[in-house]
């Protein structure tokens, strides 16, 4: 009879360990779906810090601008603290009569290095493909997620959009 009774304490033993592995699963699970339904969140968190930085440098840019007494181009200092470019052409930047930078090329090339000349990163470390529209006269920036930033080169808007 003894080991009938130690079968079923077994046994029990047994059931509840299958009952806790169960409920860790569960609570992995949950966590899981928790952080994985928050990475868009966290991209598009991050293209709004990007946001915000390109309308802080284009602000800062159009005061050195105002300051230098409003000449056509501007040669941008702080890309010599990075030591990425040995080529002293590609921190000109030309800018328009209101003081706003403007890409070398009218093309989606010249809204990539002008991305680069303004901010210090490529555009793939940002995770973003730069396009040109000739009708609007906008440089846009477009992140895998389907959110942008799209550049006015007239007036120096510049315009967050978010996906819902």
């Amino acid at each position: 009879m003894q080991s009938q009774q130690k079968a079923d304490k077994d046994l029990l033993n047994i059931y509840g360990r299958m009952i806790v592995v169960g409920l860790v699963l569960v609570i992995v699970a949950i966590v899981g779906a928790k952080y994985f339904l928050t990475l868009p969140q966290i991209a598009t968190r991050g293209l709004e810090v990007e946001h915000n930085r390109f309308v802080n440098v284009l602000v800062m840019v159009r005061s050195q601008w105002l300051s230098l007494g409003k000449p056509q181009q501007m040669q941008l200092n702080w890309e010599a603290l990075d030591n990425i470019s040995n080529k002293a052409e590609s921190s000109v930047v030309n800018m328009n009569d209101l003081g706003w930078p403007q890409p070398k090329l009218f093309t989606a090339q010249g809204c990539q290095d002008l991305w680069w000349q303004l901010m210090g990163t490529e555009l793939d470390n940002a995770d973003l493909v730069a396009d040109y529209s000739a009708k609007d006269n906008r440089c846009h920036y477009l992140s895998p997620n389907g959110n942008s930033i799209d550049y006015q080169l007239d007036s120096g808007s510049v315009i967050f959009s978010a996906q819902p």
